[in-house]
């Protein structure tokens, strides 16, 4: 099922309940990888019932089977509401979208500056404490560590791309570019990201062994580096 396939029969199942669909993320950018990306959707729905979600359940059994992430569904307001808790991905949803049916629901997305420094800040030090934990206890895992960081990139690529908003830049569309931008404002060095980004593209391979430890530990002190930056970042 494709993601169209997936919009007209949800379109079959809810008819005029169904305000938009909405595919998002890397599906629709030049970042978009067959063995790491995912097809993100999601719908607005009139009301987000109980008994309108129950209505999809078929649907994203099947949806589901083939890999796919299930769809997050909203009720025509939710999005207004949640600008100030999720300004980061709504962001990129916004430059990065395609509406598959429906009404465009994220043409008037506009969020506050604080917000979105404030979600910086707590995705890049809660990943990191998370990152740092999981090597404490894989680090005799080589394979698991080096998956673990080809993994999580896509959340530091994100706030990247809010750290370059709250910087005044516009985040370019390719994360090369914003890894390329990044590295040329920030004190950061970019090699790892790089490194990361050929991996996921199909370049190269994951780095084995103690290759994979020595790529982790660099990982680990660029995000640092990045985190204390955005610590420090002071919004008007």
């Amino acid at each position: 099922m494709t993601p169209h396939e997936l919009a007209r029969e949800l379109e079959r199942v809810y008819g005029a309940d169904l305000k938009a669909v909405v595919l998002y993320g890397s599906a629709v950018g030049r970042d978009y990888s067959k063995k790491y990306s995912d097809y993100n959707v999601f719908c607005v729905l009139s009301e987000a019932t109980p008994a309108l979600l129950a209505k999809s359940n078929a649907i994203l059994r099947k949806w589901m089977k083939k890999g796919n992430p299930a769809p997050h569904f909203f009720d025509s307001a939710h999005i207004e509401r949640s600008l100030d808790v999720f300004p980061m991905e709504f962001l990129d949803m916004q430059d990065r979208h395609e509406v598959l049916l429906g009404r465009d629901p994220l043409t008037e997305v506009n969020v506050a500056p604080d917000n979105l420094r404030h979600q910086c800040e707590s995705e890049l030090k809660g990943k990191l404490i998370h990152l740092r934990t999981f090597y404490a206890a894989n680090c005799n895992r080589p394979k698991e560590i080096a998956k673990m960081m080809v993994d999580s990139f896509p959340t530091f690529i994100a706030a990247m791309r809010g750290t370059l908003r709250l910087l005044g830049k516009k985040p370019p569309a390719d994360a090369r570019a914003v890894v390329e931008l990044v590295g040329g404002l920030i004190d950061v060095n970019p090699t790892i990201f790089f490194d990361i980004l050929e991996i996921r593209s199909g370049v190269s391979l994951l780095p084995r062994g103690d290759e994979a430890l020595s790529a982790f530990e660099l990982y680990l002190t660029e995000l640092a580096s990045l985190t204390r930056f955005v610590d420090q970042i002071q919004t008007a």
